[in-house]
């Protein structure tokens, strides 16, 4: 009897699902590239980021022995947890629809679901740094930026430094960098009018995460206010067991294929002093 065969092979699908998702994952701001990444050992539950105390050194005399300074050690320890998430497609819905199309699709929406759980993670970390720009219900300014690059400069924070920020955040970016003609100069000016980006503002290269929860909270993209952040890499740690894993697996009483995606990770707050909370406005 022909056409026995109803649904693509389980390798076929799960092929071009894997290829999409890590496409996407490539694609887009993904603020773990721009933070201190660390890898999970096998056989560890987490991995300590150390901090050392300050040495000093001194003028000295010729031959004369030099005191021993203790080199004390801090850090923090960030524990990798699971996220995950399941989709269904029966055999039906497998036949009816292009089999490569269909995991292409589904490759894209766990990829971009991955990352937006990344980026919402370390974004939600900006909220914890003590040292803050910026007010309720106003509109980034520049003023806002050059106090926070201070911030890190007098911290003695490590360059590159960057800024996360809301959608909204980057029009009023756009803005204020295209009609100001008192504080920044003609070519950041002509960067934003012909190709509607932002180079590096005072050295701050901004980032646009477009990809946050959703809710009133000023962590969110919809929020009010937004709760952006400028930080050196140094700030976060990231600590990563898989960015993600893709398995397929058959539900005979179904008479479909279940797909289920998951990745292990977990981001800490590491040195406080190295980041910045810019608290602005986020609404028209």
């Amino acid at each position: 009897m022909a056409n026995e065969t109803t649904t693509t092979t389980l390798d076929d699908l799960c092929q071009a699902i894997i290829a999409e998702a890590r496409m996407v994952l490539s694609q887009g701001i993904q603020l773990k590239d721009y933070v201190s990444v660390r890898p999970l050992p096998r056989g560890k539950s987490g991995v300590l980021y150390p901090k050392y105390g300050a040495v000093t050194v001194a003028a000295v005399s010729e031959a004369t022995d030099l005191a021993n300074q203790a080199v004390s050690t801090s850090g923090v320890t960030i524990t990798p947890t699971e996220f995950g998430g399941m989709t269904t497609v029966t055999d039906l819905a497998d036949w009816k629809s292009n089999p490569t199309q269909v995991g292409a699709d589904i490759g894209k929406l766990f990829g971009n679901a991955i990352r937006a759980i990344q980026n919402q993670t370390i974004w939600a970390l900006f909220d914890g740094f003590t040292q803050v720009e910026g007010t309720s219900n106003t509109d980034i300014t520049e003023a806002n930026i050059v106090g926070a690059v201070q911030q890190l400069m007098s911290a003695q924070a490590p360059r590159p430094y960057y800024l996360a920020i809301t959608p909204h955040v980057f029009e009023d970016l756009l803005t204020l960098y295209s009609t100001n003609t008192n504080n920044t100069s003609a070519d950041i000016r002509n960067a934003v009018l012909n190709k509607g980006v932002l180079p590096p503002i005072y050295g701050v290269i901004p980032l646009l995460v477009d990809n946050l929860a959703s809710g009133s909270s000023a962590g969110k993209a919809d929020a009010a206010d937004a709760k952006c952040g400028m930080f050196s890499r140094e700030a976060i740690g990231y600590v990563e067991m898989t960015d993600i894993k893709l398995e397929m697996e058959r539900d005979a009483s179904l008479r479909a294929n279940e797909i289920v995606a998951t990745t292990v990770f977990a981001a800490g707050e590491v040195e406080d002093t190295f980041g910045v909370e810019l608290l602005v406005d986020n609404k028209d």
